[in-house]
């Protein structure tokens, strides 16, 4: 189970109160060109929020404030604070009645300019604790305590043992996290039959901003109908991954030498990992290799793929574009209202979040689960060098899925399981995030391989069209950097143009690689490099080539 996201955990105990390391998003009061104004934006966006208590009891709601003061002094001059509170009803209230989720809007509103919004869960308890310290194997005293169900909190259980096991109750109280998982326990539809991290507690907490955000922007109204897709094929079914034999796959026996140089390099390595080869649609080897703590690697064991995660997410966003509710030189301020209002020196295109131009990262990597992420780059916007230089980075994606989750209304892990991880049956994959947290096995992002090689169809499923995939694929960059840049990328994905090859590298050293004119999937999941690696790599990829030639002597 996974941690809590560090936005949630850097906190400390100052002076009675709970100090988060949470930027504040804030508003501009003067103009955005000159360089001291910059290093004042700086050094707010460095404040934190604090919070007497996340999780609550008694006829009142918890401050909140912002310091250090004399930083938003600095930058926003003269300024007042306020908090609107909205309950799980998504309803304005002036004071916590009843038990449960709570939604809270700092607003600090300078003389001049932008106001700047913080957003934050909290949560009522229904009685004091009868406990000291939170035991997640006896849910009925945090029943009392919540006022949730023990059914409810049965979905929570792995949860608040990863996260909130043995907490003393003044620390419990304390973490933002602790809150953010009851009211998302509370927010979960009560006939969910299980549970996996795409729509865990967090996620429906995720979710309960959604729908707020939605409302106070009049997106709701905006995109009111459900997202649907996939949609049926028209015509003949995409082919899917199957078993069949070397000859089907259009590989000749060399092909076994695959396996023995997997072998090899497993021995000869600290890290384990699983493969999966596809042509034509069938498999050619999958497989496990090495030893991960302490056992044998299966085809079940999951692998971090790390920006892997960034193609996925941008296949996401093509599935809107395909629907014709995005283009890719749309702005982004037609979907996110949070960054109208400032003069930008160039606009920021949907296309710049997927092609690593827009300028946010030279700005901090706001987690992806930030509920006021929209409010904070609006914030940096005038500042930001808009296609002034291809500069890596996932702030683009995290962006981006703010845009899938306001037109479509849903948070992005639940966009991810219902659109994508469930049609293709990708049962053990675990993607929470827009750039970077894939967890994986090597058939699950096989398939996913497998329907962008088929061009956007999997089976009798159709993801999206294929004018619509051929817009994603590499290309030079010079549309968008001007005549003289050399850089080439796709949306989401690299490779040469026109050699009908594709994929995206990996922090993990995993391979996610995509050969159409081939028609070749080649996964290997892996958590490290591990030892060996540049020995090995080049052998691995000489054997998969070698398999696909004709056999020797003819």
């Amino acid at each position: 189970m996974r941690a809590l996201p560090f936005r949630l955990l850097n906190a400390v105990q100052r002076g009675g109160l709970l100090v988060l390391a949470l930027p504040i998003c804030f508003g501009l009061a003067r103009g955005a060109d000159a360089p001291a104004e910059e290093a004042a934006l700086r050094e707010f966006l460095k404040g934190r929020a604090t919070v007497s208590a996340f999780v609550f009891s008694g006829s009142q709601f918890p401050k909140v404030h912002v310091e250090p003061a004399g930083a938003a002094e600095r930058h926003l001059g003269r300024h007042a604070e306020q908090t609107v509170w909205y309950d799980a009803e998504r309803k304005i209230v002036s004071e916590p009645k009843t038990a449960g989720a709570y939604f809270a809007i700092l607003k600090l509103v300078p003389e001049h300019g932008r106001e700047a919004d913080r957003m934050l869960t909290f949560f009522k308890a229904a009685a004091e604790a009868p406990f000291a310290r939170l035991d997640a194997a006896s849910l009925e005293p945090v029943a009392r305590w919540t006022g949730l169900s023990v059914a409810q909190l049965e979905k929570g259980r792995e949860l608040l043992q990863a996260n909130c096991q043995g907490q003393p109750m003044n620390l419990l109280a304390q973490n933002p996290g602790m809150a953010r998982i009851l009211a998302g326990l509370q927010r979960m539809p009560v006939n969910q039959p299980s549970v996996r991290k795409n729509d865990d507690a967090l996620a429906w907490d995720r979710q309960a901003w959604v729908e707020l955000k939605r409302q106070l922007s009049g997106a709701d109204k905006q995109w009111p109908a459900v997202f649907d897709a996939p949609t049926k094929q028209t015509g003949a079914a995409a082919p899917e991954i199957h078993a069949g034999s070397l000859a089907e796959a259009g590989m000749n026996p060399d092909a076994a030498e695959i396996d023995a140089v997997c072998k090899e390099w497993a021995a000869d390595s600290d890290q384990a990992f699983g493969v999966c080869i596809v042509r034509h649609g069938v498999i050619v080897l999958l497989k496990a290799y090495g030893t991960r703590d302490g056992h044998a690697m299966t085809l079940s064991d999951t692998s971090w793929m790390a920006s892997v995660t960034k193609c996925f997410s941008a296949t996401c966003m093509m599935m809107l574009v395909d629907r014709g509710l995005v283009a890719l030189d749309d702005p982004v301020e037609k979907f996110l209202p949070e960054l109208r209002g400032t003069q930008a020196a160039r606009p920021l295109l949907v296309r710049n979040l997927y092609t690593h131009t827009s300028g946010l990262s030279q700005w901090p990597s706001w987690g992806d689960d930030a509920a006021d992420l929209e409010e904070q780059v609006g914030e940096v916007y005038p500042y930001l060098k808009v296609a002034g230089k291809w500069e890596y980075g996932g702030q683009g994606n995290s962006l981006g899925c703010k845009m899938i989750e306001r037109i479509t209304g849903e948070a992005l892990p639940l966009f991810y399981l219902r659109h994508v991880l469930e049609p293709l049956g990708m049962e053990h994959t675990d993607v929470l995030g827009a750039h970077a947290d894939m967890q994986t096995t090597p058939l699950d992002i096989a398939r996913f391989a497998q329907m962008l090689l088929n061009r956007g169809s999997y089976g009798g499923m159709q993801f999206m069209k294929p004018e619509t995939f051929e817009q994603m694929l590499p290309q030079e960059l010079t549309g968008i950097l001007g005549p003289d840049a050399t850089k080439t990328f796709g949306i989401g994905m690299d490779g040469e143009p026109g050699s009908g090859k594709f994929g995206h590298g990996a922090a993990s050293s995993a391979t996610f690689s995509v050969d159409t004119k081939e028609e070749l999937v080649v996964i290997m999941c892996r958590n490290k490099a591990g030892t060996n690696i540049e020995k090995y790599n080049g052998k691995f990829w000489d054997a998969v080539h070698a398999g696909m030639a004709p056999p020797s002597g003819k």
